[in-house]
């Protein structure tokens, strides 16, 4: 029987990353939405276990790691206290909340804050994300053959009006839900990095990425994603 040592180390917790005992194991590929649980992780100091899936090699196809996602996708979160996978970037970024309230700006539950937070959280993955994506994919990272203008043009008018609603949040605001961050805000911010050259034509939505940047916890995230790309 052929023994898949790569797996043998994960399944044995051998860490391949960043920060010792703690209930968190990610399940990450660099420059993905890996990277939006990695940024919030790292700015609430939440300590966590990295395991790498290299997707270029397919190891999110394996056996092994379908086992863990069915969907053969990352990021994936592993909360071993609760016997839990979780998948889905928003939904593990609530996750970390949830367990984690005293390190964020997290609402209370059932107060008009609260709704505008899950406007928030919905809107980031259902509107911002597919159109920055389909910026994205047309403008830069498809072969030249395989973009669409049509697809490209129609996002672009689609991102304004994410860039208006994203505008009046952080009006009066350091981020989108206040002036301490919160759950939203790891959604958001690392949509935008997505489509910096749409982001540029906003002054508000500029000024918001500008001081994201800016962040140690996110200096390390990008300086990661160099580093291993």
């Amino acid at each position: 029987m052929k023994v898949n040592w790569r797996w043998l180390q994960i399944l044995l917790c051998k860490k391949e990353g960043s920060v010792s005992s703690s209930p968190f194991r990610l399940y990450e590929c660099p420059a993905t939405r890996s990277d939006r649980v990695k940024f919030m992780l790292e700015e609430l100091n939440i300590p966590y276990e990295l395991t790498t899936i290299q997707l270029a090699k397919g190891e999110h196809k394996t056996n092994e790691f379908l086992k863990i996602n069915p969907y053969g996708a990352v990021p994936v979160l592993e909360d071993k206290n609760e016997s839990l996978f979780l998948s889905e970037s928003g939904a593990i970024c609530e996750y970390i909340a949830f367990k984690h309230k005293d390190r964020l700006h997290y609402p209370t539950e059932n107060s008009k804050e609260y709704i505008q937070y899950k406007e928030l959280m919905y809107f980031g993955v259902s509107s911002l994300d597919p159109v920055s994506l389909t910026i994205l994919h047309h403008s830069k990272s498809l072969a030249p053959e395989n973009r669409s203008v049509y697809l490209l043009e129609d996002a672009i008018k689609k991102f304004t009006f994410c860039a208006q609603f994203l505008e009046k949040a952080l009006k009066d605001n350091k981020y989108v839900l206040g002036n301490k961050i919160s759950t939203p805000d790891f959604i958001i911010a690392t949509t935008l990095l997505w489509v910096k050259e749409e982001v540029v034509k906003y002054p508000i939505l500029q000024n918001y990425i500008d001081h994201i940047l800016k962040l140690p916890s996110m200096v390390k995230v990008r300086n990661d994603v160099k580093n291993r790309l």
